[in-house]
C-alpha cells in the first residue's frame, strides 16, 4: 500500500532520475527470496498493483484505519497513478552484494573455524517467532543428547522473517528475535551447555536499540530471581528486554 501512496514509492524515485542519468543499485537484502522491490523499493520495478494495495486493505479490513485522504486516493481509479513496472534497462542496474542467505553461511563458515559442526537448518524460516524458538530449542536438547541431527559441539543456524503477534493486552518493548529468544528460554529451562541466540541483521530488533537476545539454560532462573517476568510458562511468552 505503501508503495502507492508515496512521491517516490514503488520504483517512482528511478522514473524521475531517469532518462538522463545512468542508476545503480546497490544492495544489501535481509528479505526471504531477495525481492528488489521490498529491499530497495524506490529505485527499481514494482512488481505490486493498485488492486493488490486495495486488496490488502480489504483482507485485513483497514479502511477505516487509515486517513480519509488516503482511502480516497487509492478508492478513486483514475486519481492514484499506478506504480511502473517496466524501467530503462540502458540505464538502469542492479547489483545484489549480499543475499539474505549470507549471514548464515557467514556464521557457518566461522563455526567451523570454531571447532564446532555448522548446520544451516533453513534461510527461510518464516511464522510464530515464539514457535520457532520453541523448535530451536528442542533440536538443540536434540542434538545434546542423542547426537542427531549432528554432533555436538554443534551450531545450528537458521534465518527467515518472523512475526510476533500482538493481542492487545501485550506490555512492554520488544522484537521477533527476543521473542524467540524468550520462548527458547523456557524450553530451555534447567538444561546444561546450550545456548540460543536470536539476533537482527538490521542491528535493532522491533522498536528497540539492541539487536536481540542470546538465553541459555538459566536465563528463566535469573530472570525470576529478578522478578522479570512472574508469569513464566511453556505456553506463554512475553518480551520484556
Amino acid at each position: 500500500m505503501r508503495k502507492h501512496i508515496a512521491v517516490v514509492g514503488g520504483g517512482k524515485l528511478a522514473e524521475l532520475i531517469h532518462p538522463g542519468v545512468t542508476l545503480v543499485n546497490l544492495t544489501v537484502s535481509d528479505v526471504i527470496g531477495d525481492p528488489l522491490d521490498y529491499i530497495t523499493d524506490p529505485t527499481v520495478a514494482d512488481t505490486s498493483s493498485l488492486m493488490d494495495a486495495r486488496r490488502t486493505l480489504d483482507r485485513y479490513s483497514l479502511w477505516e484505519s487509515i486517513p480519509n485522504s488516503v482511502a480516497v486516493f487509492l478508492r478513486e481509479g483514475g486519481a492514484a497513478p499506478e506504480t511502473p513496472k517496466q524501467l530503462h534497462r540502458d540505464r538502469h542496474h542492479d547489483v545484489l552484494l549480499l543475499g539474505a542467505a549470507a549471514a548464515c553461511e557467514g556464521a557457518a563458515r566461522r563455526g567451523a573455524q570454531l571447532g564446532l559442526q555448522p548446520m544451516i537448518l533453513s534461510t527461510r524460516f518464516e511464522g510464530e517467532s515464539q514457535e520457532l524458538g520453541n523448535a530451536f530449542a528442542a533440536i538443540a536438547v536434540e542434538v545434546a543428547r542423542a547426537n542427531r541431527p549432528v554432533r555436538p559441539p554443534a551450531l545450528l543456524i537458521g534465518g527467515g522473517e518472523t512475526i510476533v503477534r500482538l493481542n492487545g493486552r501485550a506490555a512492554g518493548a520488544g522484537g521477533p528475535n527476543q521473542e524467540f529468544a524468550v520462548a527458547a528460554a523456557i524450553s530451555l529451562d534447567g538444561i546444561q551447555d546450550l545456548v540460543i541466540a536470536g539476533l537482527d541483521s538490521d542491528g535493532t530488533d522491533g522498536p528497540t536499540d539492541i539487536a536481540g537476545a542470546m538465553v541459555d539454560g538459566r536465563t528463566v532462573n535469573r530472570a525470576r530471581s529478578a522478578s522479570i517476568c512472574a508469569n513464566f510458562s511453556r505456553t506463554t511468552t512475553r518480551a520484556r528486554h
